[in-house]
């Protein structure tokens, strides 16, 4: 993770191009994953995406990539790839 001088902080993924049977979403999620907020689409081995500024790292602290089937459902498909723990510095 990045902060910018103005304050915008970024999530930089780097992650193989394994197939998967849909997309990988991207998220952040509380200690007990019960919830999550979507950062958007993982379409390369690696990709950067906003954390928006009302998100506290603190209470969002799990980054998540997820196998998302095309199904038009935008929740969290239970079917994680990836899993890591940020430890923000503010």
């Amino acid at each position: 993770m990045e902060q910018l001088p103005d304050g915008t902080r970024h999530l930089i993924i780097r992650l193989s191009n394994d197939h998967i049977t849909g997309f990988r979403g991207v998220w952040v999620g509380s200690a007990d994953l019960s919830k999550m907020v979507s950062l958007g689409v993982l379409d390369n081995e690696s990709g950067t995406f906003t954390i928006p500024a009302g998100v506290d790292l603190a209470q969002y602290p799990i980054v998540d990539v997820s196998n998302q089937p095309y199904n038009g459902n935008p929740a969290h498909s239970a079917d994680s790839i990836a899993r890591g723990t940020l430890n923000p510095k503010n």
